[in-house]
């Protein structure tokens, strides 16, 4: 070793540089985001696209539908209906003519009184048409879909009703108050509807119409009653015993704000939620297809990244076509 080899020794050869830890950590999450990312991808796109047609039941239909509002509900039966409460009202004074020895009701917080579904549903059988007509509780608007007539089932014996041997309670209620029920209201304004909408009329069922919840007292008790107008009955039990049918428990208001769509026929915050749900769909739509842009360009992780994109591919289209199976209603 010469003397100036001496005075500068040799600097170790450096070692293998390696990231920190948790800079190592970052970037597994990071792949881990990317890779999951592209496996769900067409998940990703289904529930985008299938939320905008939850929002926009008109977009893309598989049938004809026309929306109707205040003008073709002006004046009829169903936009004259009284309120819940004085529906209330109503069902409470007609149960004060069944049995002598009753004590009268009275209604409770009639504000309170209010329907358990926000739609009524109605269907029209012509000669080549069936046709579907949705009514919303909460405004002024609803649907018409038709579509073509399936051969008409055998006629059926009538069921027995509820009250077979005396009168029916939506009719008592019509009787002493002079009131139609609501699938009535329903049945008299489906033809008028259909009129002003350019559709043909047919012979009405109403299918569907939401029950009525309130409380009542008979100064002893407090009951909490719900009235059904199309099968004409109506029920009770105790209130404190007895939650309401739709109570707003956390976990419902989380499943019924996931369900939320379409924009009511007013400015409100079911409006704006509707907007948000519009919003969340193109996103997740925007995410996947920007995914894929940002994976391609990350050279080291195309091989890895194609072969999820495969099997994510084959994947979905075995669940496509086993869901198909089991929707597909059997004949």
């Amino acid at each position: 070793m010469t003397p100036a080899e001496s005075e500068h020794p040799t600097a170790p050869a450096p070692g293998p540089y390696r990231l920190p830890v948790r800079k190592r950590a970052m970037h597994a999450v990071r792949r881990a985001h990317m890779y999951c990312g592209l496996f769900l991808l067409p998940w990703a796109i289904l529930y985008g696209v299938t939320g905008f047609l939850f929002n926009h039941p008109t977009a893309f239909a598989d049938a004809p539908m026309k929306s109707f509002g205040a003008g073709e509900l002006n004046d009829t039966p169903f936009a004259l209906r009284p309120t819940s409460a004085g529906v209330a009202e109503q069902v409470v004074a007609a149960l004060r003519g069944y049995g002598a020895d009753a004590r009268p009701l009275t209604v409770v917080e009639p504000e309170k009184a209010r329907y358990t579904r926000d739609f009524a549903f109605a269907t029209v059988r012509t000669d080549d048409q069936e046709i579907s007509v949705l009514f919303d509780m909460t405004s002024p608007n609803g649907t018409i879909r038709p579509k073509p007539a399936a051969p008409r089932p055998p006629k059926k014996p009538d069921a027995p009703k509820p009250f077979a041997h005396g009168p029916r309670l939506d009719s008592t209620v019509a009787r002493f108050v002079t009131e139609k029920p609501l699938d009535e209201r329903v049945r008299d304004t489906v033809p008028m509807v259909l009129d002003r909408a350019g559709f043909p009329k047919g012979t009405v069922t109403v299918t569907s119409v939401p029950d009525l919840t309130f409380l009542a007292t008979d100064g002893a008790t407090t009951w909490r009653v719900t009235y059904n107008a199309l099968a004409g009955t109506v029920s009770a039990a105790p209130a404190e015993s007895a939650p309401p049918p739709d109570e707003l428990t956390t976990r419902r208001f989380l499943t019924r704000m996931h369900l939320a769509h379409g924009f009511p026929g007013s400015t409100n915050t079911k409006w704006f939620w509707a907007l948000i749900v519009d919003a969340m769909a193109l996103v997740m739509v925007f995410w996947g297809a920007s995914g894929l842009f940002m994976w391609w360009q990350v050279k080291a992780s195309r091989k890895l990244g194609l072969v999820v994109l495969l099997l994510s591919a084959a994947a979905a289209t075995a669940l496509g076509l086993g869901m198909h199976e089991v929707l597909t209603p059997k004949s």
